[in-house]
């Protein structure tokens, strides 16, 4: 709550003012993250562009957005499960689902595998973005690429 407090510029008890526990904040982080997610990921239109382009579209979404919440990916207990799925987990799998129907994905793996498998790819993303300084366009970029080699049917 400290570090909070100074990257905020304001005063601890301002903090806790708003925020009665780390656990408080937490929340109210995650509950703006995926509102901005689930928005993105609205009006990226995914179920009407191809399935390669849709997951470029997801990458985008969840890359700019986990950008700037690097917290909520490091604390992944204090996710409300649920939440994620409706806002994330669905539009995603329905993406992942359309591209095997479609041969375009691996049937080998499902849906859920394949979501675990991007958010890993993201979250590995991020982190090496934060160090390296890289922009969310190559970062992105970069995870679709490692993805859909690896996704693809062979």
């Amino acid at each position: 709550m400290d570090d909070v407090a100074t990257a905020a510029g304001v005063g601890r008890a301002t903090v806790y003012r708003y925020f009665s526990s780390r656990e408080a904040l937490l929340d109210a982080l995650l509950a703006r993250a995926l509102t901005e997610v689930s928005e993105r990921l609205a009006q990226a239109k995914l179920e009407s562009v191809p399935v390669e382009e849709a997951v470029a579209r997801i990458v985008r979404a969840l890359v700019a957005v986990g950008d700037r919440y690097m917290v909520l990916v490091c604390e992944e207990e204090c996710l409300d499960k649920e939440m994620v799925e409706r806002k994330v987990g669905g539009p995603v799998r329905a993406v992942f689902e359309r591209g095997r129907a479609s041969g375009i994905l691996r049937t080998d793996l499902s849906p859920d595998w394949l979501e675990e498998l991007l958010g890993g790819l993201i979250a590995a993303g991020l982190k090496f973005a934060g160090e390296r300084e890289f922009g969310v366009e190559e970062t992105s970029a970069a995870i679709v690429s490692l993805f859909l080699d690896g996704a693809r049917t062979r």
